[in-house]
């Protein structure tokens, strides 16, 4: 899979209260089966233990059949809810998650086997997320955690997470551990990068299907921003050992109860919007389809530590379209959205406009900085000199730059470069991203640090 973009496709059919009555979109869950298995694509269940038991029959016809898979959900502020418990203080939660929380789980775990027995204790979703909880989770066995949303400012709980795959720290239940490889954070949705960064608007760029129909992103069967994303995305596997493509899409979006109800018109667009997605994922050998859980094993198996992932996004969106920015904040800026590169490892996150040889926004896992909760490093390093030479056949770039402390710090050099290669460097890494630009991570010591590229042709 280290050459193919690895797709998964998400289903959230949780339970709803309506009318004191708890229910279960399974009209949805028939159709958005038959529509994901027509073309032999494995479906990744997100269901609660009542959920997984009333749509039993669909689960496990999935499985036998085309691999599909569940992650459970597990409703933590409940436990409070049941108990009439208000916790005073963040150490009397901790107590109370540890005296309750695995008993929760048993139980739960125990209601879904007896619906699913080929299931097994895996991949979870929650409703809150701690070190504490994380710590349960791992005891019990958990492999990943779904549901994490990058630069999502409405969600302070993830706020300076990286998108895609990364080991969850111990210490902090939203960044990377510097050594771990026990629980697989993943990331809700993917997006269009660039676009979510720039606009603020993480809903609206989201490749849910919904999303990008109510953002009119995909309108009158055009699929040309659908197309333009996925192809987006399997030009960055080139340069990454590993690279998903998760999209969601709610069974609740598509319970109807008349074939009237289902020709209105939402459900029919969401239906045509699948069928492109699922025809070209099918099609591309490119593309990689398998649950999410089968990715968190290949992922697990594969790195002993968070893989690093740089995306490299530019201006997908068609020219003159009138977006409808739907969510409940405005965009900080609209399109047209510069071309920008996106990095991260264990130690950090950073990112870069075109033409920038510093990123505009880097986020420190290595050395968390104590005034802020999203991590962001507010002392970037200076540089005191660039001394770049060149002749015919050889390129050689030094850098000298001051930085108030230790800490992972990364370079732009934008331009081809392709023809070049690596001679000699003291940077940790060099890295062709296409014919676009080269990035340099860095480790920096305090006060001022030398840096050497040398290439030739």
């Amino acid at each position: 899979m280290e050459d193919k973009l690895v797709y998964s496709f998400l289903c959230p059919a949780l339970t709803k209260i309506t009318e004191n009555n708890p229910d279960v979109p399974v009209e949805g869950m028939k159709l958005l089966s038959a529509l994901a298995h027509k073309f032999s694509l494995p479906v990744t269940w997100l269901v609660d233990s009542y959920s997984a038991n009333q749509a039993s029959n669909i689960i496990n016809n999935g499985h036998h059949e085309y691999g599909d898979q569940i992650i459970l959900h597990i409703n933590i502020s409940g436990i409070f809810k049941e108990k009439e418990i208000a916790p005073s203080s963040k150490a009397e939660e901790v107590l109370l998650l540890q005296q309750h929380l695995p008993d929760l789980l048993d139980e739960e775990i125990r209601k879904v086997k007896e619906a699913l027995p080929w299931w097994e204790f895996n991949v979870v979703s929650v409703d809150a997320k701690s070190e504490a909880i994380l710590e349960i989770f791992q005891d019990k066995g958990c492999k990943g955690l779904w549901g994490y949303r990058w630069n999502d400012d409405d969600n302070n709980t993830d706020k300076g997470c990286p998108w895609s795959f990364f080991f969850i720290s111990k210490h902090y239940h939203n960044i990377p551990g510097q050594d771990e490889s026990g629980i697989v954070g993943i990331e809700q949705n993917s997006l269009n990068l660039n676009s979510a960064y720039h606009s603020g608007n993480y809903q609206v760029f989201s490749v849910v299907p919904k999303s990008m129909r109510d953002s009119k992103l995909i309108a009158n069967k055009n699929l040309s921003y659908a197309n333009a994303l996925i192809n987006e995305y399997i030009k960055n596997v080139s340069w990454n050992r590993f690279l998903t493509f998760i999209q969601a899409q709610s069974a609740w979006d598509m319970q109807y109860s008349s074939y009237q109800e289902y020709n209105k018109g939402t459900i029919e667009e969401l239906v045509d919007i699948l069928n492109g997605f699922f025809r070209e994922v099918r099609l591309n050998k490119n593309i990689q389809p398998i649950t999410i859980l089968d990715a968190v094993k290949y992922y697990k198996n594969q790195f002993s530590r968070t893989e690093s992932c740089s995306m490299l996004s530019g201006g997908i969106i068609p020219m003159n379209l009138d977006i409808e920015f739907f969510a409940s904040t405005d965009p900080k800026k609209k399109p047209p959205y510069p071309m920008t590169f996106f990095y991260y490892d264990h130690e950090c996150q950073m990112i870069f406009n075109e033409g920038e040889m510093f990123p505009v926004e880097m986020r420190n896992y290595f050395r968390p900085p104590f005034d802020t909760q999203s991590y962001i490093e507010k002392e970037i390093p200076t540089m005191s000199s660039f001394r770049p030479s060149r002749d015919r056949e050889k390129l050689i770039m030094e850098f000298d730059i001051e930085s108030i402390k230790k800490m992972p710090f990364g370079l732009t050099i934008w331009d081809d470069h392709s023809t070049f290669n690596l001679v000699s460097t003291n940077a940790r890494a060099v890295k062709w991203i296409g014919n676009q630009l080269i990035f340099i991570r860095l480790d920096l010591e305090e006060g001022l640090n030398n840096i050497e590229v040398s290439l030739s042709i």
